[in-house]
């Protein structure tokens, strides 16, 4: 029985094709295109129309995959963009008219349970982990011990939000960075106060979302995106300092050039690897496990418990 589900997040809309057998996900076909859908809601309330429009286009191409192959079922689920802005209903019913796929809005609290569900989908068993799913527009956060979740949360920062509201010059400047990490340090203290009492020497921490796996292609210096070599691949808080270094003291179009970087995301890496080194810093983690699971599987699999 193939399945497919669509996840309309705040930078990407991503696509995922396949069924799940064995205790597997098989992927028949999948497909990532940067929309940010997110940008300027935090000056407007609004969806951006050009962003709107683009975002349109792809889910039509979505839907014609989809159309050229036996699907028995389809899901898609709107995150935080469509959490947050006022026009949101309006676009919903646009994708709805033009490609007939029906977003379903998620709570920030849905959408990291069902992060959960893909990243821990065949994950080797530990004592306790701690999930990060770095977004555009929000952070999801999911502590587990002993396969039991204990505390779930999300704030609403993400690396478009990041990037709209600080980093100003290119290369970003001290000024830049230094707000940033202010923003950064404030709602992470509030994450540490619900979270931090948990975490101890032998909590992983697992990171997942396009800017975890981004860095992961980076520091393996992909020349093009394989899954198999990004999930489950270990980074350390010292190798994402050197690659920050790197990253930091070279302008965009020098940035757009680097491997294992799509030249879409060499803007907002920024504050994502920014955000990232905080985190690890703040919770006294020295390594990343990445997971190239998590949202868009995780709807997968309930689906296919479902039907």
């Amino acid at each position: 029985m193939l399945l497919s589900s669509i996840d309309v997040g705040s930078n990407t809309i991503r696509l995922l094709i396949g069924r799940v057998e064995g205790g597997k996900i098989i992927r028949l076909r999948t497909g990532m295109v940067i929309t940010r859908l997110a940008v300027g809601i935090g000056e407007t309330g609004l969806l951006n129309p050009d962003n709107m429009e683009k975002s349109i286009s792809v889910l039509k191409v979505f839907s014609d995959i989809i159309s050229a192959y036996d699907i028995s079922h389809i899901k898609a689920v709107g995150t935080s963009a469509l959490r947050e802005a006022k026009n949101a209903e309006e676009f919903r019913q646009r994708v709805l008219s033009e490609t007939e796929i029906n977003i379903e809005v998620i709570s920030g609290e849905e959408e990291a349970e069902l992060t959960a569900r893909g990243v821990l989908f065949n994950l080797q068993e530990t004592d306790s982990f701690l999930i990060v799913d770095i977004g555009g527009g929000s952070t999801e956060w999911i502590f587990f011990r002993n396969s039991f979740p204990v505390e779930i949360g999300t704030i609403p920062t993400g690396v478009v939000k990041l990037f709209d509201n600080h980093i100003k010059s290119d290369p970003p400047s001290k000024d830049d960075i230094l707000s940033l990490k202010k923003e950064s340090d404030t709602v992470l203290s509030r994450v540490k106060t619900q979270m931090g009492h948990l975490i101890n020497s032998r909590t992983v921490f697992i990171g997942t979302g396009g800017t975890i796996t981004t860095l992961a292609s980076i520091d393996i210096g992909l020349e093009s995106y394989d899954h198999e070599k990004i999930h489950s691949h270990n980074i350390s808080l010292e190798k994402l300092n050197d690659i920050s270094g790197r990253l930091i003291s070279i302008p965009l179009n020098e940035r757009k050039k680097m491997i294992g970087l799509e030249p879409e995301r060499s803007d907002l890496i920024i504050p994502g690897i920014l955000f990232t080194i905080n985190i690890m810093k703040l919770f006294g983690f020295d390594n990343i496990l990445v997971s190239d699971n998590g949202l868009l599987e995780g709807v997968l699999i309930k689906l296919s418990e479902r039907v």
